[in-house]
């Protein structure tokens, strides 16, 4: 009886050792700065990186590759502040593709995303570029006719 008790108690605790070996093989680096998060870009190797910015905190995730292009999980973690107001979109991600060994800013270039997050923040653009637009329509109208 005692024997049964350390082979289960020896199963269970090999079990765990492999589980969380596993784990910490597959897990994605967890990156405190951009050149850590720049080297796994290139590489396109799985990592996890918080941009804070004074607008917006962003969440960069590296998933791995994708065809011949790295794809990278963009998320805005918190909104700060800005002419954008971003809060409603806090929680929103779209998906970046980039070329194998290259690495930026992912949400700065938003030609190369797609995802509701895209979505959201293309439509404030085009909708502060209106709100731009109708404000100063008499200063354009002069700009244009001089």
């Amino acid at each position: 009886m005692e024997r049964d008790k350390r082979i289960l108690l020896s199963a269970v605790v090999i079990t765990i050792i492999v589980f969380a070996g596993i784990y910490l093989i597959f897990s994605p680096a967890k990156c405190f700065d951009y050149a850590c998060f720049q080297s796994k870009m290139n590489d396109c190797s799985p990592a996890k990186y918080v941009n804070e910015e004074k607008e917006a905190s962003w969440g960069y995730y590296v998933v791995g590759p994708t065809n011949d292009e790295c794809k990278i999980k963009v998320t805005l973690l918190m909104a700060k502040g800005g002419d954008l107001s971003l809060k409603e979109f806090e929680g929103h991600s779209m998906d970046c593709f980039y070329p194998r060994g290259v690495s930026a800013y992912p949400d700065k270039d938003l030609f190369k995303c797609h995802g509701d997050l895209k979505e959201d923040l293309q439509q404030r653009i085009i909708q502060k570029l209106h709100e731009y637009i109708v404000e100063n329509i008499g200063d354009l109208k002069i700009a244009l006719t001089s």
